[in-house]
């Protein structure tokens, strides 16, 4: 078994519905519950998340990196926030990021959409 392999069964074993990578399904889940423009390029992500869940009942999409450093890759925080950034003006829908340690264990939020927009309102 390979260590992604393992840390994303430690994540899925602490919340069942997330999805390995799963950036277009869930964007999928989020246009069948709220609606999202038409436009694909307005979605594009410049970022490839280790795992997504998409949370329905506060309409919030999490974004799950799995790391053994304490930050995210290099432009990989300011592509996401453009991507929740877009989210939020289009189907009013707010973004997470979390990091867990290698082995998926220890969720940390490190940015929450709603956090900034405290910040700024």
């Amino acid at each position: 078994m390979s260590i992604k392999s393992e840390a994303m069964e430690n994540l899925v074993d602490s919340h069942p519905d997330i999805m390995d990578g799963g950036l277009r399904r869930a964007l999928r889940l989020i246009d069948e519950e709220v609606g999202l423009e038409t436009d694909p390029l307005r979605f594009r992500a410049d970022f490839l998340p280790a795992a997504t869940r998409w949370e329905g009942r506060n309409r919030t999409l999490h974004f799950y990196e799995i790391t053994s450093a304490v930050a995210l890759p290099d432009g990989t925080f300011d592509a996401i926030r453009d991507f929740a950034e877009r989210l939020l003006d289009a189907a009013g829908c707010h973004t997470a990021i979390w990091i867990t340690d290698g082995d998926g264990c220890n969720p940390t939020k490190v940015w929450d959409v709603r956090d900034e927009l405290m910040l700024v309102g």
